[in-house]
């Protein structure tokens, strides 16, 4: 995402977003459905262009879904509008809320990770001495 301009000029074919993004064609055309993506042109013979505001909305879509957010909650986080000042706070309440729960699977994550590698320690221990 660090590549990319808050702009809304058309540059990308769904080929092109789709190797920026690691997302499928399908999914993307998916979210457009279903109207987590808004606001995609199209050229003179109809097809998808995308603007680096596309890209970074799918990017935050990819992110959200990936760290457990469910599609209507995701419309929600969306709907909510920016001008509003109370549904700002509700959206960063929202991410705030969620990154609580990462931070809790993470150093869940971590615990698990330091079992495993110490038991592994272990073994690489015991086929030293054999």
């Amino acid at each position: 995402m660090e590549n990319f301009k808050r702009g809304d000029k058309p540059l990308y074919t769904i080929n092109q977003v789709s190797q920026i993004t690691n997302l499928s064609k399908p999914t993307i055309r998916y979210y457009e459905d279903i109207g987590l993506l808004s606001d995609i042109k199209r050229d003179k013979n109809n097809i998808r262009l995308f603007t680096d505001n596309n890209v970074s909305k799918l990017t935050i879509i990819q992110c959200l879904r990936n760290t457990g957010f469910g599609i209507e909650k995701i419309r929600n986080y969306f709907e909510l509008s920016i001008e509003n000042t109370l549904e700002l706070k509700e959206r960063y309440l929202m991410l705030l809320e969620h990154e609580e729960l990462l931070l809790q699977k993470k150093d869940e994550l971590e615990k698990q990770l330091n079992i495993i590698q110490n038991i592994k320690l272990k073994y690489e221990e015991e086929l030293r001495n054999k």
